[in-house]
């Protein structure tokens, strides 16, 4: 359960409460999603989501500060 937790705060942005709870939204949509098709994908799902947004952009989905790093 802790990484799940972990897995939403990183998806949605540290320090931002609307972010993490935007990612925690989207990682339980996606492990409803991989659990409808076989319940071993779930949780597999959710991972792939988590790593797919950690590669992407590091600051998630609403990030507390809008830093740009060049």
């Amino acid at each position: 359960m802790l990484l799940y937790a972990f897995e939403a705060v990183i998806i949605g942005g540290m320090g931002s409460f609307w972010g993490t709870f935007a990612g925690g939204i989207a990682l339980g949509i996606a492990q409803q999603i991989g659990f409808y098709f076989d319940p071993g994908w779930g949780i597999w799902l959710g991972h792939v989501l988590f790593l797919g947004r950690a590669d992407r952009e590091a600051a998630g989905l609403l990030p507390q500060n809008r830093l740009m790093l060049y």
